[in-house]
């Protein structure tokens, strides 16, 4: 009866929809998925009768199977009425899918040697306002190696308070070795009696403190593993960056190197 039609009809679509997800891991739409399964059930049909079957517009269905045509997963044959489309196999399913593997992983080489090229790409990340700062000093504490740098360490605890006492509490529990130049000042003297622990191990920091009115800086840079962090430390203007990469990195290292060595002539007494 034609009631009877009707619960087929949708029992079919309710079957149809619960395997759509399937469908769009194999790079089919829904409606795709939907004339495909249809397909499978009638064994073939012309486009009308696929398009009543799926409950879709004739257009929206003759498109559909272009499209499904083009992907290799339905034929025709050309009759007086027009086309009669029937389903590959479901197999065709799975080749295809060993086609795309087959084709990834002979691109794969290429693929590789770009990512390499790309890993090796510097990158800098500019950072604003205090909580972007901070957001470098941060950064700095995932140091894998030594720690040092350029700082005013006068402007520091003016500037941070608070946040730097549990600065440098993280960095010596992480047992970070740093060594920084700094201009004299007695609140650069006070620094490592406010804000670095008690009984702290001398081996993980060495200050060596240079004459203000010829090394005088408002900034800090601290370098550290494969990057190099710059840090304004003026109020009026709270930037700064992070600048990652190998090459910069390392001739950073060799010039704070030769100023740790030179620096020892303008220590200040």
């Amino acid at each position: 009866s034609a009631f009877y039609r009707y619960i087929i009809t949708v029992e079919t679509i309710l079957q149809h929809t619960m395997i759509f997800p399937d469908f769009e891991l194999l790079d089919l739409s829904e409606t795709e998925g939907k004339i495909y399964l249809t397909l499978l059930e009638l064994g073939g049909g012309f486009v009308s009768a696929i398009a009543r079957r799926a409950n879709l517009p004739r257009v929206n269905c003759y498109h559909t199977l272009e499209n499904l045509l083009k992907k290799g997963l339905v034929s025709f044959i050309a009759k007086e009425k027009g086309k009669y489309f029937s389903a590959e196999p479901p197999q065709k399913l799975v080749n295809i899918l060993e086609e795309k593997r087959d084709y990834a992983r002979g691109i794969l080489p290429q693929l590789l040697s770009m990512t390499s090229a790309l890993a090796f790409k510097p990158q800098i990340k500019y950072f604003e306002g205090m909580e972007g700062v901070k957001s470098i000093l941060d950064d700095t504490l995932t140091a894998k190696s030594e720690l040092f740098g350029y700082s005013n360490l006068k402007s520091v605890a003016e500037l941070f308070g608070d946040f730097i006492d549990k600065y440098e509490e993280r960095k010596f529990e992480k047992k970070i070795k740093t060594r920084i130049i700094c201009p004299s000042s007695q609140e650069a003297f006070d620094y490592v009696k406010s804000y670095c622990p008690k009984d702290f191990p001398q081996e993980l920091l060495e200050i060596l403190y240079v004459n203000p009115k010829e090394f005088w800086f408002e900034h800090e840079i601290l370098i550290y593993d494969n990057k190099v962090a710059v840090v304004s430390l003026s109020k009026d203007e709270l930037i700064g960056m992070i600048f990652e990469s190998k090459v910069y990195a390392q001739s950073q290292k060799a010039i704070f190197n030769l100023a740790w060595l030179g620096a020892s002539s303008f220590i200040a007494l």
